[in-house]
C-alpha cells in the first residue's frame, strides 16, 4: 500500500489549527491544513489579548506563567522563521466599575500572585482626564497583545494548505491504519473548526457552551493611549494608531456571524460611559466563541476512530491557550507522552 501524502490532515486554520500545524511541523510532521476560507471567523476577528487578571472578580487566570512562557517561546519562534512581529508587551489599564469590583480587588491586591503582574509604580493617573474618569479607582498591570491576522497571514505563507469546504459524511474514509479526505492521503485527520466541529458527527458528544461575541473597529478623534483598557468593555489597539477594536458581548442564543444592532448599541453605550474621546465606527463583526467549558479546551483522539483527533474551544483565550494545548496534543501524537486527563477529550464520550 502506498505510503500517505501526508501524516496530518488538520482541518481549519484558525488559531488552533494553525498553532498546531507548527508544533507538528517541528516535530518532524508532514503536515496539510484544510480551510473553508470563511471570511469572517472567531479567529480572525480576535483582539488577540492576554490578560493576566481578568473577569468581574479580576482573578488571577488559571496557570496563567506556564501558559505566558509558552506563548512567549512558541510566537518567538514563529516570528523569527516568518521575518514578522506578531506578539507585542502591552500596559493593560483596568477601572473599577461596581463596588464589588473595587471589593474583590481589596482582597487581592497584597498578595504576591497579583502583584507580580502589576506596574510598579502605579501610574499616577491611571489614565488622562480627557481619556476617561478613573477616580473610581482601578490598577495597571503587564499584558501582551497577539496580532491574530498578521499571524495567520504569515503561517499561510509558510504552511501547506489548500482552500476546502470539507463534508465529514462525503469527504471523509477511514481505512485500517489511514484516513482519506477527498484526494488526500494521511496518517490521521485533526478537527481544530472552532464552533463549526459542533456540526461534526464524529464529536457530537462534545457539549458547546458557545457564545457569539460582536466587535466594532473605531477610530478615535483624539489621542488614545496605545495600551489595552478595560471597564465593562475592552478597548484595544489595532494597526493603526488612532483606530482600536472594542468588545465584546455575549450572546449564548443567537449562535451566527451576523452583526447585531443590539449588541453595538450596548458596546457604543458602555464605550461612551468609559471614554470620553469622540470616535466613527469603521466596522461592525460578529462571530461564535468555541467555548466547551469557561476555561479549558479540549484535545485528544476520537476513542473509536484513532486516526480522528481534536483539538477545540480556546474560547476567548486562544491566543494565550494555543500554543500549550498545541504542545500537549503534538507530545501525545508524535511521542506518546500521555496526555492529562482533564484536557483529554474522550472523557466526553
Amino acid at each position: 500500500m502506498a505510503e500517505p501524502d501526508w501524516d496530518t490532515i488538520i482541518v481549519g486554520q484558525g488559531i488552533a489549527g494553525t498553532t498546531l500545524a507548527w508544533h507538528l511541523r517541528a516535530a518532524g510532521q508532514r503536515v496539510l491544513i484544510i480551510d473553508a476560507c470563511e471570511p469572517v471567523t472567531s479567529s480572525k476577528i480576535a483582539a488577540g489579548l492576554i490578560t493576566p487578571i481578568t473577569g468581574k472578580r479580576l482573578v488571577l487566570s488559571r496557570q496563567f506563567d506556564e501558559f505566558l512562557s509558552a506563548a512567549r517561546g512558541f510566537y518567538s519562534s514563529i516570528e523569527a522563521q516568518t521575518s514578522y512581529k506578531f506578539l507585542q508587551d502591552r500596559t493593560a489599564v483596568r477601572l473599577f466599575k461596581t463596588d464589588a469590583e473595587r471589593q474583590s480587588w481589596s482582597g487581592r491586591v497584597q498578595r504576591p500572585e497579583y502583584g507580580a503582574f502589576l506596574l510598579t509604580p502605579q501610574p499616577d493617573p491611571l489614565l488622562a482626564r480627557e481619556v476617561a474618569d478613573a477616580s473610581g479607582g482601578g490598577f495597571a498591570m503587564h499584558a501582551a497583545q497577539l496580532d491574530v491576522n498578521a499571524y495567520l497571514e504569515a503561517s499561510r505563507e509558510v504552511l501547506d494548505w489548500q482552500p476546502m469546504t470539507l463534508d465529514w459524511q462525503r469527504d471523509v474514509t477511514f481505512g485500517k491504519d489511514r484516513v482519506s479526505v477527498g484526494e488526500h492521503r494521511a496518517r490521521r485527520l485533526i478537527s481544530c473548526e472552532g464552533y463549526a466541529a459542533a456540526r461534526n458527527p464524529y464529536f457530537s458528544q462534545v457539549p458547546f457552551i458557545a457564545a457569539k461575541g460582536d466587535i466594532l473597529t473605531v477610530r478615535f478623534h483624539d489621542p488614545l493611549p496605545h495600551q489595552c483598557l478595560h471597564r465593562g468593555i475592552w478597548v484595544a489597539p489595532a494597526r493603526e494608531t488612532d483606530v482600536f477594536w472594542v468588545g465584546s458581548t455575549y450572546d449564548w442564543e443567537a449562535l451566527d456571524q451576523v452583526p447585531d444592532a443590539a449588541a453595538r448599541a450596548e458596546i457604543e453605550g458602555r464605550l461612551k460611559d468609559f471614554i470620553r474621546v469622540p470616535y466613527t465606527v469603521l466596522d461592525h463583526r460578529a462571530a461564535v466563541r468555541p467555548i466547551i467549558t469557561e476555561s479549558r479546551a479540549y484535545v485528544g483522539l476520537h476513542p473509536e476512530h484513532t486516526q480522528l483527533g481534536y483539538f477545540n474551544g480556546l474560547g476567548s483565550k486562544g491566543s494565550l491557550h494555543a500554543p500549550w494545548y498545541a504542545q500537549r496534543l503534538t507530545d501525545f501524537l508524535v511521542h506518546d507522552v500521555a496526555l492529562p486527563h482533564d484536557i483529554d477529550v474522550r472523557k466526553h464520550f
